[in-house]
């Protein structure tokens, strides 16, 4: 059962407990300076779980599981701070070497990580282990967690954000998807309960590996305190078109260069989002569209308050996407008001009254709807509808949602 955090142990028997293995934060929290969705849905959750329903962030490793401290997810860190400048420059080698940094990084962090400033502490039966982010990214940590379970009898409790690497293997070939593939079917097979974040993950985990799958949305996280529905356009912004994500090829952000490209007086898109090591045919696309390329402005950059200014500034979201397992930039767009094309790739926009979808891959019907919203009202319509109606979902809400299914 989830613990109630008043209670203590009685005739010397601990009680269970709730426990959360951030390992992976740990790594994220010492590389990164701009949190990424599974990041952020990780750390919100945890540090939910751990004010209303006494959880404790734990490292895990073959020795043993210690408790730590969740690291802010806004990578305020020295270390993050110092690792960012490092893989900007990491971006423009050949992708064979930044995989093989990559790789040689995600080991020395996680092996960090497990050695951090901590007490050992050992689970009382039946307590529960929660995996809440990816652990791919903290080698190990998988293995970890299940002989935890076998040693110490802990019940695995594991969100699932994505099954990408198993169900788009042809981006996932490289040795982190790799990795992220073993380490999710490894805790899929131990885990006592399993979440995703959408239905559709739901439905992939039934059909591939016959586990049921309780639905867990996640929250709409406010991205700063300059953020919210009821802001204000800058007076002086240039109105945009914004799409924010990684540059994956499976985000497809080559269909943008392509309508943009063949569109006459074309309005100023944004594309925001980290840099990765298979975008090498995005700037392929962009060095080959010179007149596309003039309105089109990459930010790589960005932090939470930058991020919030540009969904203010634009009309709308687009998310050209190939496959995602949630899709959190629908939602971030929501809470500056601003509503969102997306293909169906995308679940977060699924029944969304907010969101325009269009078939995967169908770039014609892309292009179409983009014109269509930019030379009408429709943008501004749907921002009015929005500001009116819309009612974001919280953390609390996720974690009474999550702790009520590990109580049944």
């Amino acid at each position: 059962m989830v613990p109630d955090p008043s209670q203590r142990p009685v005739g010397g028997v601990e009680r269970a407990k709730l426990y959360i293995a951030i390992n992976d934060l740990l790594v994220y929290g010492s590389a990164i300076t701009r949190p990424t969705g599974i990041q952020r849905v990780a750390s919100g959750l945890a540090e939910e779980l751990m004010l209303r329903y006494g959880g404790e962030c734990v490292s895990v490793s073959v020795a043993g599981m210690k408790t730590v401290r969740l690291p802010a997810a806004d990578g305020s860190s020295v270390a993050a701070r110092l690792a960012e400048p490092v893989l900007r420059a990491l971006s423009h080698f050949p992708r064979s070497i930044q995989e093989r940094a990559r790789s040689v990084a995600r080991a020395f962090l996680s092996l960090r990580a497990q050695r951090s400033h901590g007490t050992f502490t050992k689970p009382a039966l039946e307590s529960w282990i929660l995996v809440l982010g990816a652990p791919w990214i903290a080698p190990g940590m998988a293995d970890a967690v299940c002989l935890l379970k076998e040693r110490d009898g802990v019940r695995i409790a594991l969100l699932v954000h994505d099954l990408l690497p198993t169900t788009s293997q042809r981006w996932f070939a490289d040795a982190q998807g790799q990795a992220a593939k073993r380490d999710v079917e490894t805790l899929i097979t131990a885990a006592d309960t399993i979440f995703t974040v959408s239905a559709e993950v739901a439905a992939e985990l039934q059909t591939l590996y016959g586990k049921r799958g309780t639905l867990l949305t996640p929250a709409d996280p406010e991205l700063s305190a300059r953020a919210g529905i009821n802001a204000a356009v800058p007076a002086d912004a240039e109105r945009t078109v914004l799409s924010v994500g990684t540059f994956h090829p499976r985000k497809n952000l080559v269909a943008l260069v392509n309508i943009w490209d063949t569109w006459e007086n074309a309005p100023r898109l944004v594309l925001a989002g980290r840099r990765h090591p298979q975008d090498g045919e995005f700037f392929a696309a962009l060095a080959a569209h010179p007149r596309a390329a003039e309105r089109i402005t990459l930010i790589h950059t960005a932090d939470d308050a930058q991020l919030a200014e540009l969904y203010r500034s634009s009309r709308f979201l687009v998310m050209p996407s190939l496959a995602e397992g949630w899709g959190l930039p629908v939602r971030e767009a929501l809470l500056a008001g601003r509503p969102a094309i997306t293909t169906d790739a995308v679940p977060a926009a699924t029944n969304s009254p907010f969101a325009r979808v269009v078939p995967a891959g169908d770039e014609a019907a892309l292009s179409a709807v983009i014109h269509e919203w930019w030379n009408g009202n429709a943008p501004e319509r749907l921002s009015d509808e929005i500001q009116r109606t819309f009612v974001p979902r919280t953390w609390s809400d996720v974690a009474a949602e999550l702790a009520g299914r590990l109580t049944t």
